[in-house]
């Protein structure tokens, strides 16, 4: 995750990774963010997540396994170093949005419209998850049958 918060310790409160998660994004880059700059090799929708992680307020304080987000953003690199190596200079915010999204915001890491998924009873159900996808183990959504 870059710089540290509590050296030793085994888990980051969602308060303390949507901050660790701030600080990746420069502040010429959150005015990009925020402008709608072109000059961004960033998604629509992941420029919106972004966006939240830049003017959200603090969460109701859980806490993530230091783990768990150390284990998805190296899946993710990984992930993307093989399926997007042409494009590099999007990685950090396709990582920076999924990390966001899953451990803060606790919401799937695909659009809806891309991955198709549902919410029903508070719960998030997705026909394109594959469980043994690396990924896929990490979302927040369930296999749709």
């Amino acid at each position: 995750m870059g710089s540290r918060h509590n050296v030793g310790t085994e888990t980051m409160t969602e308060n303390e990774l949507r901050e660790n998660l701030r600080a990746r994004i420069t502040p010429a880059e959150a005015v990009a963010l925020k402008s709608g700059g072109a000059d961004l090799c960033i998604s629509v929708f992941n420029r919106e997540v972004c966006l939240r992680l830049l003017d959200a307020e603090s969460t109701h304080g859980g806490t993530v396994p230091d783990e768990k987000i150390g284990t998805l953003e190296e899946d993710l690199k990984n992930y993307l170093a093989e399926y997007m190596a042409d494009r590099p200079e999007g990685h950090k915010w396709i990582i920076t949005a999924c990390l966001y999204l899953t451990f803060v915001e606790h919401l799937p890491m695909h659009p809806r419209e891309s991955a198709k998924w549902i919410e029903k009873d508070g719960k998030y159900y997705c026909p394109s998850m594959v469980p043994e996808s690396v990924i896929c183990s990490c979302c927040m959504c369930e296999r749709a049958d």
